[in-house]
């Protein structure tokens, strides 16, 4: 069986707000292939358009080649599938993997209106943890009704929506008190200088999101942040993810296994890491 590659029209639930943009619907892919299927998530905080990933795809398919210019989420889907022919479909075995059968995770929630939040939760009250999106201290109302709701561990995702410390630092203080794991990436991946002010004066872990792509510098993120999350779709696939989370453990950052906007697909192929995760999300 040649690739082929089969488009998924998603209708999301709920409005999936983050501080960047907005979303009712979203559009992925799979790669099928005699080895089995792969998806790909396309994420346009990196260019990454269901056009450009069908132009990479055909190209794909003329050379055969895993070209290094390839959106990361289209060379997600393909290494996977090689990685499949490689362990003849048997990748525990193949990357001696240990997964844990049964993890704790958590539920993430978009930006909305307070007042809403309780029928968001009404049925996810079994999960362990809460992701909340915010994008910068304009949200402390609805960080506010969500203790009111549950007293469960909460994790905080600014998507890079903060713009000074001094902003970041006065959202902090006004959180210091409440059940809080860790925050994720509060300001731009850019913002180097930030991160290296904000990691020593932290109240919480900072876990860096979109400074991760397929590789980081591990002595520099020693100096800004925690702990890192990595993602297939960033990392370009399971082996090179693997990496990353060895990598991260090896100087000393903590280490979240993330994920896009995806089916069980995906979610399951991350899910063959998680023995590697302090977080899963």
């Amino acid at each position: 069986m040649a690739y082929q590659l089969e488009a998924l029209k998603l209708r999301l639930k709920v409005l999936w707000k983050i501080s960047r943009n907005e979303a009712t619907t979203k559009e992925n892919f799979i790669i099928h292939h005699h080895a089995g299927k792969s998806e790909i998530a396309p994420n346009i905080r990196y260019g990454e358009t269901s056009e450009v990933i069908q132009e990479a795809f055909a190209d794909f398919l003329n050379s055969n080649k895993v070209k290094k210019e390839y959106p990361r989420a289209l060379k997600n889907a393909l290494n996977n599938i090689r990685l499949l022919e490689k362990s003849k479909g048997d990748i525990l075995s193949y990357l001696k993997l240990s997964p844990r059968n049964e993890i704790a995770t958590s539920m993430s929630i978009p930006i909305m209106e307070p007042k809403d939040l309780k029928n968001y939760l009404k049925d996810k009250m079994d999960f362990h943890f809460y992701k909340l999106k915010i994008a910068d201290h304009d949200h402390l109302e609805l960080l506010e009704e969500l203790t009111r709701l549950t007293d469960k561990p909460l994790r905080i995702d600014a998507n890079e929506g903060f713009e000074s410390l001094k902003d970041y630092l006065f959202f902090e203080e006004k959180i210091k008190d409440y059940n809080i794991e860790l925050i994720e990436q509060p300001f731009k991946a850019k913002e180097i200088e930030l991160y290296k002010k904000l990691k020593p004066i932290s109240l919480f872990p900072i876990i860096a999101d979109e400074s991760v792509e397929d590789d980081f510098d591990g002595e520099l993120f020693q100096t800004m942040f925690h702990g890192i999350n990595v993602k297939l779709m960033k990392a370009g696939g399971i082996e090179n993810a693997l990496r990353l989370l060895k990598k991260a453990k090896d100087y000393q950052l903590q280490t979240m296994l993330g994920c896009m906007i995806e089916t069980s697909l995906g979610i399951h192929e991350a899910f063959l890491l998680n023995e590697f995760a302090d977080f899963c999300d």
